[in-house]
């Protein structure tokens, strides 16, 4: 089955991070120092799907985001719809915002919301809330940045199926390893994994992974390669004869556009 696999995945990048501490530097003096900087991005292109949604979809994100070494934040949507047959397949919204405080530190707390709309996954939507602590392993500025956060979240779920035969509301933990890694001149890895387990319940969780390449093209243009895997161990329940599924895969690909 998907569940142990995945909890291996897990722990073994929670190694490999790890092996990192013992070479981490302090950042330089310099880095923490930075002036404040405003950047945007906004990208377009398309996706191929499976799981709840065996389609095609055409995807558009954008964002905008503060780097400074007191307090920085990031705010950053995504819209994904697919229609097929003169029937929509796909319609689903997503917007997250996170504030990071002295993120340049070897310790720093962060807040974070999240909100997801997508009815043809089983709910009408889902929001998350987060505070915690993030670790930075090590960081090479402009080369490679390994971290990694553990924090409280309490999600808030609006099913499709009114008959409220799940809990809509859950206090879970979240951790997350992220590796960002330059690769020859033009090409960054940025790997991020989420494990949510629900307190309480550990048989309640949510697994979340992100895989992506980005390359140069020219100037502020990029082509990004992205791999997007979900898992939920609890399914919301059946609605019109609509069986949902465990897990979800998404490979897409866009052009991107840095401000």
């Amino acid at each position: 089955m998907l569940r142990k696999p995945h909890l291996i995945i897990v722990l073994l990048t929670m190694i490999m991070f790890c092996t990192f501490t013992s070479n981490a530097e302090e950042t330089e003096k310099k880095e923490e120092a930075k002036e404040k900087k405003l950047s945007g991005f906004l990208s377009a292109g398309g996706s191929l799907s499976s799981g709840n949604i065996d389609k095609s979809d055409i995807k558009a994100t954008g964002g905008i985001a503060t780097d400074d070494s007191t307090i920085s934040f990031a705010l950053a949507g995504k819209y994904t719809f697919s229609q097929s047959d003169h029937k929509i397949k796909n319609n689903g919204i997503e917007a997250a915002l996170k504030v990071d405080f002295i993120q340049y530190r070897k310790w720093s707390p962060l807040l974070a919301c999240e909100y997801v709309h997508n009815t043809y996954k089983g709910y009408n939507f889902r929001l998350y809330s987060v505070a915690g602590v993030k670790y930075r392993i090590y960081n090479k500025p402009k080369v490679c940045d390994y971290s990694i956060s553990l924090a409280g979240l309490y999600d808030v779920v609006d099913y499709t199926d009114d008959k409220k035969t799940l809990d809509d509301q859950a206090f879970r933990l979240s951790l997350r390893p992220k590796m960002k890694q330059k690769i020859g001149e033009s090409v960054h890895l940025i790997e991020k994994i989420f494990y949510q387990p629900k307190v309480g319940d550990f048989k309640d969780y949510l697994i979340r992974n992100e895989t992506e390449l980005e390359c140069k093209i020219v100037s502020a243009l990029y082509l990004s390669v992205i791999y997007e895997f979900d898992y939920r161990s609890v399914l919301p329940p059946i609605r019109e004869d609509v069986t949902y599924k465990h897990s979800d895969h998404s490979l897409e690909f866009s052009l991107k556009l840095k401000l």
